[in-house]
């Protein structure tokens, strides 16, 4: 029987600690900005039952986790240089995260009151949506960060990712031929999904073409670029082939806004996390 590693043990333990105190940090920060805002979220959830605080909550947690632990890079000895570089990594995914909710307020869902159509309205499309930003993010910081190169350069690559993230997801937003931020309004969830979809599914993209960069600037940034615009098309020919193939006599497009028709937007959003797996896949 193998001898207990008691280091090694209260190392894990350690590591343990700290990533639950970043998560719990992560979830009161959210808590205090949405108290100065006239929001209490833990009421919403526990007393009023709102599902779509709930999706946000539990996917901020779990976006936490993701981007915490696939961007650790502890390249010190000492304890007290390891617990600096944790701490840094910590304040890197929650800063980041938190600007993934503001660039889809901003950007990617303009003109909606992200807050109050969640917490007021209980509206689980736009929860749904604004979740899978979030969770898409963590995607792109992981790789960004889970390098060993300077801290600059790994900041770069997380903006360069979101920015790549923001325009990918707007690409889509304009091949629909119904307006996504007017259905989400209108709370239908059929048109959420196939946008969660598509955000997760260039978060893997993105996540796969960021964990090959060490090239260069140059060559790393023709490499993404290449690899984003492989993923453009396949955006457009799973879109086109799933009409073909899935539905006959219909579009997404009508199933979606006209009869809001939730199997057939999970079924759009879960065909781009398909063909985004097999893209990331191949560029690994």
């Amino acid at each position: 029987m193998p001898e207990l590693d008691f280091a090694h043990l209260l190392s894990v333990g350690a590591y343990f600690a700290a990533s639950v105190a970043a998560v719990a940090i992560g979830k009161l920060s959210r808590d205090v900005w949405a108290s100065r805002k006239g929001h209490k979220l833990a009421h919403a959830l526990a007393v009023e039952d709102n599902a779509a605080v709930a999706i946000e909550q539990s996917t901020f947690v779990v976006a936490t986790v993701m981007g915490l632990l696939g961007s650790i890079v502890v390249a010190s000895e000492s304890w007290y240089a390891q617990a600096a570089d944790f701490a840094i990594t910590a304040a890197l995914v929650l800063a980041a995260l938190t600007l993934a909710e503001k660039a889809t307020a901003r950007l990617i869902l303009p003109g909606i009151d992200l807050d109050d159509q969640v917490v007021t309205h209980a509206n689980v499309a736009v929860a749904t949506a604004r979740a899978a930003s979030v969770l898409a993010t963590a995607l792109v910081v992981r790789a960004a960060l889970g390098h060993e190169s300077a801290i600059e350069e790994r900041i770069a690559w997380v903006f360069i990712g979101q920015g790549a993230l923001v325009a990918m997801t707007r690409l889509y937003q304009r091949l629909t031929s119904y307006d996504d931020v007017a259905e989400l309004k209108r709370r239908n969830l059929a048109a959420a999904l196939p946008l969660a979809g598509i955000q997760v599914a260039v978060g893997l993209v993105i996540e796969a073409a960021l964990r090959g960069e060490g090239a260069g600037w140059a060559a790393d940034l023709s490499s993404v670029g290449l690899d984003l615009a492989l993923s453009a098309v396949l955006i457009y020919v799973l879109r086109v082939l799933g009409d073909w193939l899935l539905l006959h006599h219909s579009t997404f497009a009508e199933e979606i806004a006209r009869d809001r028709n939730i199997g057939a937007g999970f079924v759009e959003g879960s065909s781009y996390i398909a063909g985004a797996f097999a893209v990331a896949f191949f560029l690994n």
